[in-house]
């Protein structure tokens, strides 16, 4: 009965500009956007961010990029991503219930689940995959729970993030760990 109910994953393979050698597989079709950002754990200029997402139902499936620019640079840039992202669960949190930025923390869990591992990747002790669970402001006021799948991984300079952002699967979802695992295992690099 959930089954029918969850809308329908059309999985297909998508080559995001700006990712040299990178093969995706996106359950919908995505769109990109680039802008400038400064990360502020990462000194030097801003770097041009490019973002591949797409929605299916409550999910977002999203990759985020950008060429770190030295070697040196490609560690704090992948700290910089992670802290990044917990940042912003951290600010859903407090728009969600009011929370003060102290206990705003306390609202995010992470779970280092282990290293990332995407084909062709340049290996790294910082290319991690992530599962983090917080809360986002609900439409009927409140907050709902939210569970973020992020996997952090590098190919040479360039610098990746790939994100699922989902309200909290059911226990018995029978699809949930499929889906999560398809969208990493769609990540590959050729050259």
């Amino acid at each position: 009965m959930l089954q029918g109910c969850s809308p329908a994953l059309d999985w297909r393979t998508v080559r995001p500009a700006h990712a040299p050698g990178l093969q995706a597989l996106f359950p919908c079709k995505p769109t990109q956007a680039d802008r400038q950002v400064k990360l502020p754990a990462l000194p030097g200029p801003p770097v041009t961010l490019h973002l591949v997402s797409c929605q299916v139902g409550e999910a977002t499936w999203a990759l985020s990029y950008f060429d770190a620019q030295e070697i040196g640079r490609v560690p704090l840039a992948l700290a910089a991503d992670n802290r990044a992202l917990r940042d912003n669960l951290e600010a859903l949190a407090r728009m969600g219930s009011g929370a003060s930025p102290v206990d705003a923390s306390a609202v995010v869990t992470a779970q280092d689940v282990g290293p990332a591992t995407v084909v062709g990747m340049t290996p790294h002790e910082l290319s991690r995959h992530w599962r983090l669970v917080g809360r986002r402001p609900a439409d009927s006021g409140g907050s709902v729970p939210l569970e973020v799948h992020a996997w952090h991984f590098s190919h040479g300079l360039m610098v990746y993030q790939a994100t699922l952002w989902r309200p909290i699967p059911p226990a018995n979802a029978k699809d949930s760990t499929d889906a999560v695992e398809t969208f990493i295992q769609g990540f590959k690099f050729s050259e």
